[in-house]
């Protein structure tokens, strides 16, 4: 583990403490710190853009609503957050009913990030747009394991901790994802 991604755990979990004794500006910093990648996971779930919002503002809602009831635990809070994302969007999909009609927005792209140019945003949108055709081939549990694992960069321990798998399921799971994933995308070329 590199040690920025060290210090920013410590940053967390420090935030995470003194936002379960009732510091707001402590869980408005934790706010700032996981909105986009919270943002992104719910995104890519449902592929909405009003929707993404609504369910990230319900997903913080509920953490602030819950946080002095959590226990301690040695986990990454950003595993928490994702734990209520995933609920959240498993619970908006058991109220529907309703099958995932595909957006094709960009929303994704626009996340705030380093400004690309012209030919590089063009380049971006084509890759994306297969990474999601790709993506859309795999089963469920592939697809949430290889977004929480290269999207939001969550180690498999994370992941582990989030899914109650263990950690070798998670690897192998990500293997056959991503063997699936390049012959998906080498069928591309074709």
């Amino acid at each position: 583990m590199m040690a920025k991604e060290s210090d920013n755990i410590s940053l967390a979990l420090e935030l995470f403490q003194q936002a379960k004794t009732g510091d707001s500006q402590a869980f408005g910093r934790l706010y700032e710190m996981y909105f986009t990648p919270v943002y992104r996971f719910i995104w890519l779930r449902v592929r909405e853009k009003e929707l993404a919002d609504d369910l990230a503002q319900t997903v913080f809602l509920k953490v602030y609503e819950a946080i002095s009831q959590v226990k301690d635990k040695a986990g990454s809070p950003l595993a928490y957050f994702f734990t209520v994302a995933r609920n959240t969007v498993i619970d908006h999909w058991r109220k529907k009913k309703e099958v995932l009609i595909r957006q094709e927005e960009d929303v994704w792209i626009n996340i705030p990030d380093k400004a690309p140019g012209p030919a590089e945003q063009l380049v971006r949108k084509e890759s994306a747009n297969r990474v999601l055709e790709s993506l859309d081939h795999l089963s469920d549990d592939q697809r949430e394991i290889i977004i929480l694992k290269f999207i939001n960069q969550l180690s498999n321990k994370e992941i582990s901790e989030l899914t109650q798998r263990t950690e070798d399921a998670i690897r192998q799971t990500q293997c056959r994802a991503l063997k699936s994933l390049r012959q998906i995308i080498k069928s591309y070329g074709e």
